[in-house]
């Protein structure tokens, strides 16, 4: 089993190397996630999730297992994400471009660092800046000081400010940190696929805040509803998962939200759309709610 890593802040993993069109061949060259996004037509976005282009995303030095290449693409399975379709992670496709050539195991004791902010800078070895990574990028650490945290990276050594990996938000518990670190992301654009502050879909947005409090779920809707501990609808908390199915609730799930407390949700809708607060009792999904599971403890 090979092993590589992601080595751009954001890798867009795709249904299949023809999925990609002309607009999206310089993304591919130079990894620029924010050029791409806004060198996309409203329709084209839109077509990201009609088409199924592209599937999720992986983060900078998130590990994936290579399946197989074929010529400039690699066939991946993206461990972090885990669901239904396959044990080793999400599968998709990936340039060989934004891969590493290898992954080394340090010889030393490290330790991680979840990136909390929605973006944090990457220094090189010589404190000049590298890269800016999104909320959730995970890190090797190997040492410490009030002021910064020195990581091991596919680029080599680095440094992020120390304070980047504190909260910063205080809550009598997790769902309530949960609610509170998604409630800054209000308005931000939904993106199929997307698991990052420049665009979420909707179980994207919830595996990325359960992903910055430490907790692993399923990356997918339906996968998020098949797992977690089951709430009733007279027990339901800030920061449990409402889930809506075809079928008047009762067939496949197809969206989820997090409950926000006083019958509202926190919730990424649909293509065209911004992230939301919306009362349960929306017209177009109250007949379709299925229930609710919770993560968080």
């Amino acid at each position: 089993m090979e092993i590589r890593r992601i080595k751009v802040p954001t890798a867009l993993v795709w249904s299949a190397p023809t999925a990609v069109t002309k607009t999206d061949r310089p993304y591919l060259k130079n990894g620029d996630l924010t050029a791409w996004l806004a060198s996309l037509k409203p329709a084209e976005k839109e077509q990201l999730a009609d088409r199924n282009r592209t599937v999720t995303e992986a983060l900078f030095n998130d590990r994936v297992i290579l399946d197989r290449v074929e010529g400039e693409w690699a066939h991946v399975f993206v461990t972090r994400q885990n669901g239904r379709q396959e044990r080793r992670g999400y599968p998709g496709w990936l340039p060989l471009t934004q891969l590493t050539a290898s992954d080394e195991e340090l010889e030393y004791p490290t330790t991680t660092v979840r990136l909390v902010h929605p973006v944090t800078a990457l220094l090189d070895a010589d404190r000049n800046p590298l890269l800016d990574l999104p909320l959730g990028t995970i890190l090797t650490t190997t040492g410490q000081d009030d002021d910064w945290i020195q990581v091991v990276t596919p680029l080599g050594k680095g440094w992020i400010a120390a304070d980047v990996a504190k909260l910063g938000i205080s809550g009598a518990d997790d769902g309530r940190r949960l609610l509170m670190l998604g409630q800054q992301f209000i308005d931000t654009p939904y993106l199929w696929g997307g698991i990052t502050p420049q665009g979420f879909d909707c179980s994207g947005l919830i595996y990325a805040l359960h992903r910055a409090l430490g907790y692993t779920i399923p990356r997918d809707t339906q996968d998020q509803f098949a797992n977690g501990y089951p709430v009733a609808p007279e027990e339901l908390v800030i920061g449990d998962l409402v889930f809506f199915a075809h079928d008047h609730g009762t067939g496949q799930a197809h969206h989820v939200g997090m409950y926000a407390g006083n019958g509202q949700m926190l919730h990424a809708p649909k293509p065209g759309k911004t992230v939301e607060m919306a009362p349960l009792t929306t017209t177009e999904l109250a007949p379709e709610y299925a229930g609710a599971r919770r993560f968080w403890q």
